[in-house]
């Protein structure tokens, strides 16, 4: 599961992601748009019990991951 869906999934979890990470929510929510900085990556892996998976968030800062999102928002 990727940052964004799972922070969309509950209310709170930005706010409670945050202040773990000791960052604001709207650091949060760059990093659900942007990816996730390296630095952050295991920490937010294990802050959602594995539901984020290292994977997801690797791929999504990847040249690649981007493109193909901004293909897939574009052709619905």
């Amino acid at each position: 599961m990727n940052l964004k869906t799972w922070l969309e999934a509950e209310r709170g979890r930005s706010k409670a992601l945050a202040d773990a990470l000791g960052v604001t929510p709207g650091r949060i929510s760059q990093m659900a748009d942007d990816g996730v900085p390296p630095k952050f990556m295991f920490a937010v892996r294990d802050f959602t019990g594995g539901q984020v998976t290292l994977e997801a968030l690797v791929g999504a800062r990847t040249p690649e991951a981007k493109t193909v999102e901004s293909h897939e928002a574009g052709s619905t």
